[in-house]
């Protein structure tokens, strides 16, 4: 059975190897604009990474929420509330921001996914926020498939060519 619950600092250890994973993931399909963390280390307890999931688990209007399955983590989402400011030529909105959301290779397609994703809406809706949005990169086996399927459509694009 998966459980979603708000991370809390006891958590940091095991975010900090969903991270990893997160980013060596992206790493795979965007070799040219990230680089590979090398080696996974054996503890994060002092490392720049482990006081960053410190301080959105304490935010106010930040959360990272973890999916379990037999208390071992197998996902995370980590999710803000913004607001846009006033401005004469937009509508301003309070949104939820979907910074990352991560499942184990080893549990994807199972979903996983869609009840991280359903969470983290329902937390932003929770405080006030009107939309979620977020940014993801493109490319083959990534996770666009995904958040289409979830109702998620293009809002802007950022194009890119090489000079």
């Amino acid at each position: 059975m998966i459980v979603i619950d708000a991370a809390t600092l006891v958590d940091r250890e095991a975010l900090c190897r969903l991270y990893y994973e997160f980013h060596e993931f992206h790493v795979l399909g965007v070799p040219d604009r990230l680089l590979s963390l090398g080696q996974l280390p054996q503890t994060h307890a002092a490392s720049e990474l482990c006081h960053a999931v410190s301080k959105v688990i304490e935010g106010a209007d930040s959360a990272i929420l973890i999916a379990k399955i037999n208390d071992q983590p197998i996902g995370l989402a980590e999710i803000y509330i913004k607001q846009e400011e006033p401005n004469p030529l937009r509508t301003a909105y309070r949104y939820g921001h979907l910074q990352s959301l991560l499942v184990t290779a080893a549990c994807r397609g199972q979903g996983v996914g869609a009840k991280l994703l359903e969470a983290a809406q329902q937390w932003a809706k929770d405080r006030g926020a009107a939309e979620m949005r977020l940014e993801t990169w493109e490319f083959d086996e990534g996770p666009l498939p995904f958040y289409e399927k979830n109702h998620y459509q293009t809002l802007r694009r950022t194009l890119v060519r090489t000079l």
